[in-house]
């Protein structure tokens, strides 16, 4: 596991580190044993040893602040150095939350510290430590925040759909609408997904903003049916990938279906590749099983993440949503021309239709209509709105 790693030897006797030093690293001990001193004024008091397969000098590494003990070999000793380098790409990645309570928890530690050398120097915390731990608790601070403010959110009606149309590129007709929730927040105003609906994954809470989400598309579906004449229209609803690991979910998207008296080919759930990496098996049973009750799937963003054949060849894909940053630029860019004229051909062989997204310009919707994509969504076809803009933008004149 530790190949990658350089080892450090060290003689029986010899001093590894010592109280106050700057911790840059921690060790696993490979070979050896070590022991771990208290030294004060009076002399130095053994804390305890550590052999082989155990792990010191973990604290320093990860708060940045100066070593709580020394530590020097007992005998020959091998040691596997861990730099501070990794375990900050480490926590980087890790939640906010938790990293917060770390450093919480080894500053409670460090201030029960009463050893004269380490009281000299705990306090004294470098500018850009400061400003890291700031941001940490910020994040922690932000992410607890929106995780309590969503269970409110939903029981305060704060959370509202917006609708963007989705247009036929051969006719220019509005042939479906994906919904967008949004989340009226009372102090930070109107927040689109991407600023909450990661602490939703994270924290499980997702299920029922999907499910929300899910049930009011549905139920809007009867007035926003009314704004196309598309032969076979359609509503898109985001499902998140946690959401096809939960077993209830087919039951659910029935029961909503039900509900509404919905008729299931109307509704198209857009799924990300996420779902396909994660949970491969788990994710083509429950689509099977969505395709089962009469609903259709898309693949969203394609080309924004692990895009692959493998899973256009695997998965009961109907409609493939081509990202938008293949597809804004294929006026000026040769390259973004040709992939996004080989997914539409590709995506065509397959028996799908396409969407492409992010169309803003009528260029782009003419370039795109000459290449056969049958689907454009974007500003140049309409900014997503709630339902009551779209009544009045495609209210028909009297007479």
């Amino acid at each position: 596991m530790f190949d990658e790693f350089d080892r450090e030897v060290f003689a029986s006797g010899q001093q590894i580190f010592k109280l106050g030093d700057i911790g840059d690293c921690a060790y696993l001990i490979e070979e050896g044993v070590v022991e771990i001193l208290d030294i004060q004024l009076g002399g130095e008091h053994r804390i305890g040893l550590v052999g082989k397969g155990e792990l010191f000098g973990e604290v320093s590494l990860i708060d940045y602040q100066p070593r709580t003990a020394t530590v020097r070999a007992i005998e020959r000793t091998v040691l596997v150095p861990i730099p501070r380098k990794l375990i900050e790409g480490l926590l980087e990645k890790s939640d906010p939350v938790l990293r917060h309570l770390l450093l919480v928890i080894l500053e409670r530690f460090r201030n029960r510290s009463d050893g004269s050398a380490l009281a000299e120097t705990s306090s004294i915390v470098p500018l850009e430590q400061s400003q890291r731990r700031s941001i940490v608790k910020g994040e922690a601070t932000q992410k607890l925040s929106l995780a309590h403010g969503m269970k409110r959110a939903l029981a305060r009606e704060e959370f509202q759909l917006y609708y963007q149309p989705i247009c036929s590129l051969a006719d220019g007709r509005v042939a479906g609408f994906e919904a967008l929730i949004r989340w009226h927040h009372p102090t930070d105003g109107v927040m689109p997904p991407k600023d909450f609906l990661w602490i939703a994954e994270q924290t499980g809470f997702i299920h029922e903003i999907c499910l929300w989400t899910l049930g009011r598309a549905c139920r809007d579906w009867a007035t926003l049916r009314k704004f196309t004449d598309y032969g076979a229209p359609f509503i898109s609803v985001n499902l998140s990938a946690a959401q096809l690991s939960n077993e209830r979910l087919v039951e659910d998207v029935q029961s909503i279906i039900v509900s509404q008296n919905m008729n299931a080919a109307e509704l198209k759930l857009e799924l990300t590749e996420t779902v396909m990496v994660e949970h491969p098996e788990a994710a083509l049973k429950v689509m099977q099983r969505l395709i089962g009750l009469g609903c259709s799937l898309a693949l969203d963003d394609y080309g924004a993440g692990h895009s692959g054949l493998r899973h256009l060849q695997r998965y009961p894909l109907s409609t493939l949503k081509i990202d938008g940053a293949f597809v804004e630029p294929i006026l000026q860019s040769a390259q973004s021309m040709e992939i996004v004229r080989s997914t539409v051909a590709l995506a065509h062989s397959l028996g799908m239709s396409v969407v492409a997204e992010n169309v803003e310009a009528e260029g782009v919707s003419a370039k795109l209509q000459e290449m056969r994509c049958d689907f454009g969504q974007g500003w140049y076809f309409g900014s997503a709105a709630t339902l009551q803009e779209l009544a009045l933008r495609y209210a028909k004149p009297n007479g």
